[in-house]
């Protein structure tokens, strides 16, 4: 790292610091306190499998050390790490796709995944479709509130500082999302 970037040390307990601009960082604490979140998101976007969560939380922590010199504690840390993990699961989805198209297989000498039974795909999709059919009514902010708290487990004041809202706005943006979803049909349980 340059000096303008920061200066990399580990103290005498181990723990590694970086030094940006006056503010020492602590990336074994960050790591702490976020991991629990990458991991999850990840391991949602790469349907349940582990090793394909660990490998995309072990990139968002190594994102880190690249950014960590920009970033201050009071700069929506959550928020970073929701979107560079959301980013970088998608990102390796469409890898995947493109391996898996069946031109790129043979080029690659690779083996045809077992086919998916047909019944079971096309009730989770149509499941699916529903799903997201009642998501589409609700506005922008709604959608996300609710996805936050009923698919993510987030609180409404992790929500909050992740959306840059107050709680009480919060809390107003998820009761409207699920009266809505009631409305519409489906059972929800309140936050």
């Amino acid at each position: 790292m340059s000096e303008s970037s920061g200066v990399m040390a580990i103290s005498e307990s181990g723990e590694i610091r970086v030094t940006s601009r006056g503010k020492t960082l602590e990336v074994d604490a960050l790591y702490r306190r976020y991991h629990d979140l990458v991991y999850r998101l990840a391991l949602r976007y790469g349907r349940g499998d582990a090793a394909w969560a660990e490998d995309v939380t072990q990139e968002v922590f190594l994102r880190l050390f690249d950014v960590i010199d920009r970033l201050e504690e009071g700069d929506g840390l959550e928020g970073w790490f929701y979107r560079v993990t959301s980013n970088r699961c998608l990102n390796r989805l469409r890898r995947e796709r493109v391996r898996n198209a069946a031109p790129v297989r043979w080029l690659l000498g690779a083996k045809a995944r077992p086919p998916i039974d047909p019944e079971r795909l096309t009730a989770a999709r149509q499941g699916l479709s529903q799903a997201w059919a009642v998501l589409d009514q609700l506005s922008p902010k709604e959608r996300v509130a609710f996805c936050m708290v009923h698919v993510d487990g987030k609180t409404l004041v992790q929500i909050g500082e992740v959306l840059g809202h107050s709680k009480g706005y919060v809390c107003k943006l998820v009761k409207r999302a699920e009266a809505r979803v009631r409305e519409l049909g489906w059972e929800v349980e309140d936050a």
